[in-house]
């Protein structure tokens, strides 16, 4: 799922990318010496837009699976099927499979430590 953030960029860049060469028709249609200030204007809002959007890529995922690990969760359930993970956690509202090399009980606090397909691997959030 592409993100707010992603997908904004992706309709963005390629207009940016394009400024330099937009502002090129303005030299044929003015003389240089009012010309030349337009185009640097384009210039600059390239690279101004350029150096938003490369600093904005470097942020960590807000979305998906990968923006689970680190976050702190709340045990709600136990299950004793026998088969599939032991433990239903709350991460941000939502219900989560999860599986623990330790014991827990209902209503501790936890951490996320993976995301293994459709369930987390939690630890004590003291440890």
């Amino acid at each position: 799922m592409i993100g707010r953030r992603d997908g904004f960029a992706m309709i963005l860049m390629p207009l940016v990318m394009l400024l330099p060469i937009i502002g090129l028709p303005v030299f044929w249609v003015l003389p240089f010496g009012q010309a030349l200030p337009i185009y640097l204007f384009f210039v600059s809002l390239f690279a101004g837009m350029m150096w938003v959007m490369r600093r904005t890529m470097k942020y960590p995922r807000m979305t998906g699976a990968e923006s689970l690990m680190g976050k702190t969760a709340e045990v709600v359930s136990r299950t004793s099927l026998g088969y599939g993970p032991p433990y239903m956690v709350r991460i941000l509202g939502e219900l989560w499979s999860a599986d623990s090399k330790e014991t827990l009980h209902i209503g501790e606090k936890v951490t996320v430590i993976c995301v293994r397909g459709n369930s987390v691997l939690v630890k004590h959030e003291n440890r």
